[in-house]
């Protein structure tokens, strides 16, 4: 049977869907309706199906043009998990955060599991793109009693980590490989051959638990070399050394460095978590990760660390006034995206109204904290206007995210004093009112 399925992989002659339309799915979604593929997407969130009906964007990046796909027609997008049922291919894209105690919150794609165990389908195939930890894939199959179905060859499942740069304009499969795995020698050969319908290069991994490994040795890199970054940001200050000139010679060198710059924390679905699965996985058979620990407690140190240096300025400026109000520019995780998920913002944020300071925020991406964010119900802010009376009535400005389309020069002409966390004024730090945090 798997040959007919090569057969309608390559004659586009299969039904695709979607599960999760969010910062991963959605595009997703948009490499296969350019490969000319019979494209569907599912979501619990019906604000989501419905956007996309009427051909509007949620997500930053991605041009409301560019969903022409959608725009009307109701029987690409659902809501009733049913549906699945008629897709020869489902990509589960569903969110996998952390539990109060660091370990994998695998709620989401356990429920989504639990449903569809029950299908009557046959010869589906399963991929999933979530980042899990090692073993979560065979876990899943034995949890949601998959196995018959998968040695009968009735159902193949596929793993292979999503690796979306959100705000990166030039993103693309045709230069990044895509790493695949599969569940038996079938499902890893139906598996690259529908990853080479968008993608130019695919990497193979033995088994599904590399795969997984893979994903999380990418990030794990990230988190601990922006760990390290952050560390000595904290060294230069004691020495009085300027760190960004530091990184810009060090960078000149053609081999053996990878240029990493401070900032106010970790922030995104990827980073701040996905080294806590590797540590989670690696508890369990007896050795705790030092440097994953390590990282990570200097990272989710940083708003903290931010907030006290403000602090302290302040109380040195021997400012007497009461409810002094500062303003955040920019809250996402990272630049030029709508995108604040576990953004280190609404930490500072939170620990700053716990000292009674007055917070606002602007972000050209982000007009108001959006629901099912961490401290959503301790913070209800909407985004205010840069303007010279906004800046003028704040004491401070804190600069957490760089967007690009930020008026960076009027900001520090109508500004009282400015806190900078990026390294968006390393060329004015002489300046009296602008200090590097």
């Amino acid at each position: 049977m798997y040959r007919k399925i090569l057969h309608k992989i390559k004659s586009n002659n299969l039904k695709y869907c979607i599960v999760g339309l969010g910062y991963v799915g959605l595009p997703l979604a948009l490499r296969l309706i350019r490969a000319k593929c019979n494209t569907h997407g599912y979501d619990i969130d019906k604000n989501k199906t419905r956007s996309l009906i009427k051909g509007k964007s949620y997500i930053s990046n991605i041009k409301s043009k560019e969903l022409e796909y959608f725009k009307g027609t109701k029987e690409k997008l659902f809501n009733n998990i049913k549906k699945l049922e008629e897709m020869d291919v489902i990509f589960v894209c569903l969110p996998t955060p952390l539990n109060s105690d660091k370990s994998p919150d695998m709620s989401y794609l356990n429920s989504f599991f639990k449903k569809i165990k029950f299908f009557k389908k046959k010869y589906q195939t399963i991929i999933l793109e979530s980042t899990v930890y090692p073993g979560a894939s065979q876990d899943i199959i034995k949890k949601h009693n998959l196995k018959k179905k998968l040695k009968k060859k009735e159902l193949y499942f596929v793993y292979s980590p999503e690796r979306e740069n959100p705000g990166m304009k030039n993103f693309s499969y045709k230069t990044t490989p895509k790493v695949v795995s599969g569940y038996n020698k079938d499902s890893l050969i139906i598996g690259i051959n529908i990853y080479k319908k968008f993608v130019n290069r695919v990497v193979e991994t033995s088994s599904l638990s590399n795969a997984e490994a893979t994903k999380l040795l990418e990030n794990l890199f990230r988190s601990v070399n922006i760990g390290l970054i952050n560390e000595f940001k904290i060294i230069c200050e004691k020495l009085n050394l300027n760190i960004y000139e530091i990184i810009k010679s060090a960078s000149t060198k053609n081999f053996g460095f990878m240029k990493f710059l401070p900032g106010p924390g970790l922030g995104g679905h990827c980073i701040p978590i996905d080294p806590y699965y590797l540590n989670w996985a690696s508890r369990k058979k007896g050795y705790t990760a030092q440097f994953i620990k390590t990282s990570g407690d200097i990272n989710s140190k940083m708003p903290m660390r931010i907030v006290n240096k403000i602090s302290n300025v302040l109380k040195k400026k021997k400012s007497k006034k009461s409810n002094l109000k500062i303003l955040l520019v920019g809250i996402a995780y990272k630049k030029n995206i709508d995108d604040d998920r576990e953004t280190p913002g609404y930490e500072i944020i939170y620990q700053l109204q716990k000292r009674k300071y007055k917070v606002n925020y602007y972000d050209p991406y982000i007009p108001k904290i959006k629901s099912g964010r961490k401290f959503k119900d301790k913070i209800k802010l909407k985004s205010i206007k840069i303007s010279q009376k906004n800046l003028r009535n704040h004491d401070a400005i804190l600069i957490v995210t760089d967007h690009d389309k930020i008026n960076y020069n009027y900001i520090l002409k109508n500004s009282n004093l400015i806190f900078d966390s990026r390294g968006v004024y390393k060329d004015h730090y002489d300046n009296e009112k602008i200090f590097s945090v």
